[in-house]
């Protein structure tokens, strides 16, 4: 089927199909491009002081109050780098309490001493 031929048959769906169908296209050309130009995701270094700053920042600015929205939060930062592990998101929730960035009582609620 031809661009034109598709684009003229496009103008009859409402405007809520016209996005999931944008949406679709967005999504097979972009798992088209990663098929024909593969590359390898760089690894998350939680190790890393540029790492723990960046999730700083963004915690910050978000500030969820459970320990398993924290979890989720970090998961979510991290989801489109090729995800974090387990062990890797327990490391820096850890660094975070060690800088007193976050304070998690024993119900699980987090506090943010320094806000």
């Amino acid at each position: 089927m031809e661009y034109e031929k598709i684009a003229k048959e496009v103008e009859s769906l409402s405007y809520r199909d016209k996005f999931r169908l944008a949406q679709l296209l967005i999504q097979l050309a972009r798992k088209e491009e990663e098929e024909q130009y593969p590359t390898e995701r760089k690894a998350v270094s939680v190790k890393d002081s540029d790492t723990i700053q960046y999730v700083v920042e963004r915690l910050l600015k978000s500030k969820p109050s459970k320990q398993a929205s924290l979890s989720n939060f970090i998961s979510a930062m991290f989801q489109f780098q090729g995800g974090i592990s387990e062990e890797d998101k327990n490391h820096i929730i850890a660094i975070l309490q060690k800088q007193k960035v976050v304070v998690i009582s024993d119900n699980g609620k987090v506090n943010y001493p320094g806000q």
